[in-house]
């Protein structure tokens, strides 16, 4: 896996759905079921959706998501996981390594909705 590339995305897309304004709405109920995944899973990445198909991925007939291995964290989950107080594992590790700044996220976290069950 390429960190460099995991960690490319840096801010928010401008419709991406964690954002309070302007994201894209998405299937009732979907943007919940993401955010509990990323909250039961620590090592869980949610990719960002300009960085999926764009970049060679694919749904199976199973519609199973086949990575190409190059598509990045999307920021606003990131942003989203530390409005939580739960940077993921990947997180941690891209903070090490200084490819994120978890600081920055913080202020990208100001953006980001809040969490809604």
């Amino acid at each position: 896996m390429n960190l460099k590339k995991l960690f490319a995305v840096k801010r928010p897309c401008v419709n991406c759905p964690f954002l309070k304004e302007q994201g894209i709405a998405l299937h009732k109920g979907r943007l919940e079921s993401i955010k509990k995944g990323l909250l039961k899973d620590d090592q869980s990445v949610f990719q960002c959706h300009k960085t999926t198909f764009s970049t060679g991925g694919y749904y199976d007939e199973e519609h199973v998501y086949h990575a190409s291995g190059k598509e990045s964290f999307c920021a606003g989950a990131m942003g989203w996981l530390m409005l939580q107080g739960s940077p993921n594992v990947a997180m941690r590790l891209g903070h090490v390594y200084r490819l994120i700044d978890l600081n920055e996220l913080k202020i990208t976290a100001q953006s980001i909705l809040e969490w809604k069950e």
